[in-house]
């Protein structure tokens, strides 16, 4: 029973020194730059090691060698102790969370920011887990730029078709944002868009671009129809690479400029990825249903007003296609840079084009009207 009470003595000891150290710990990260913040959490894992190292060192180096007063040797001693090993797991939890902001997300992220990335693991509902390595087994390789594309052997003759259009869509995209460092890309290629929402999980989606992982995924709809280059399959198929393709670069930009990548609302991303996967495709326009810009900033936004049956794709594209034919391709880059100065999308966008979101609102269709009245007459 004694050993029972004085385990459970040691667990609580230890639990509190944890939640301690957790709260000190991150009210110090959120207080602090977050680049600055990268640098005190790779000190502190040092720091937290060599503090556990003393402690165990005191506990079995011979008394003769030094010696401290009794009251550390025994139950300051074994404080310490916890608070070390505490320290250690509390500094390396914060130390990954501190690097994949650094490398993934941008400098400038806003308190409220801070605060979901610190505690995402504690969030009732955290992101599905995907299984990528699960998607790669049993297939076949194919290297291309920095590409490696994921197939099975029944899927070679998409090879050529999937390299001529990242090759027109790293020509585009580069003329839209300039050159940018790219990063190593596994391409997975998915059979059909069931295969992909049972991996993924992704509800009515023909493609996807995770980018903490570096994974583009695209689904055939008609093998067939696609390798026979007949449409609409062999359309849609590239149409959706460049799409993906275009999320890579965009996103890879807006990092480069300092960014937070979803400081830029989701509208924007998908328009920009639409003009470029509908890059020269004349459609008659029709009317569709259409919401604010402001509803669609954030993902679970984008997802509620899309699975609703909002034509927020198109919204996006006519948006972003409007912005260029009114000001030329280079205002994408100027948007994204002038928002880095600020690090507010809404200011930046007033700045670049001199128009605000609600203007944009407004006479983003002005384009398309005019052509339908030209049609009709």
């Amino acid at each position: 029973m004694k050993i029972v009470k004085t385990i459970c003595k040691h667990l609580i000891l230890f639990t509190l020194a944890l939640i301690l150290t957790f709260f000190l710990l991150m009210t110090l990260f959120l207080l602090i730059d977050v680049q600055f913040g990268f640098f005190v959490s790779i000190f502190m894992c040092l720091s937290a090691l060599g503090s556990f190292s003393f402690c165990i060192y005191e506990f079995v180096k011979d008394n003769k060698v030094t010696r401290l007063p009794l009251f550390i040797r025994t139950n300051q001693l074994v404080l310490l102790s916890y608070l070390s090993l505490a320290y250690i797991f509390v500094s390396f939890y914060f130390f990954s969370i501190n690097l994949m902001i650094t490398t993934e997300l941008g400098k400038d992220l806003s308190l409220e920011e801070k605060i979901d990335f610190y505690t995402l693991p504690f969030q009732k509902e955290p992101s599905n887990s995907i299984n990528y390595q699960r998607m790669k087994e049993n297939k076949l390789t194919h290297q291309y730029q920095n590409f490696t594309i994921y197939y099975k052997p029944h899927e070679k003759e998409l090879l050529p078709i999937i390299e001529r259009a990242i090759d027109k869509a790293d020509y585009l995209t580069s003329g839209l944002l300039g050159a940018v460092k790219d990063n190593e890309i596994d391409f997975i290629i998915h059979a059909s868009s069931d295969e992909l929402y049972k991996e993924t999980s992704l509800i009515k989606t023909m493609g996807y671009f995770d980018d903490p992982n570096d994974i583009v995924g695209i689904a055939i709809t008609d093998l067939d129809e696609i390798t026979a280059d007949r449409m609409p399959g062999s359309f849609y198929f590239q149409s959706t690479i460049m799409h993906e393709y275009t999320h890579y670069r965009l996103q890879a930009f807006i990092k480069e400029q300092g960014l937070f990548v979803y400081r830029i609302p989701l509208w924007f991303h998908e328009g920009v990825a639409e003009y470029i996967g509908m890059y020269d495709v004349k459609h008659r326009y029709y009317p569709f249903k259409d919401t604010s810009f402001e509803n669609l900033v954030t993902h679970k936004e984008w997802e509620k007003f899309r699975l609703d049956n909002y034509d927020v794709y198109l919204q996006s594209y006519y948006a972003i296609r409007y912005i260029v034919d009114t000001y030329g391709e280079t205002i994408i880059k100027e948007i994204i840079e002038e928002t880095a100065k600020v690090n507010d999308f809404n200011k930046g966008f007033a700045k670049a084009t001199g128009i605000s979101i609600d203007d944009l609102q407004t006479i983003y269709l002005l384009n398309e009207s005019e052509e339908k009245i030209e049609m009709k007459e």
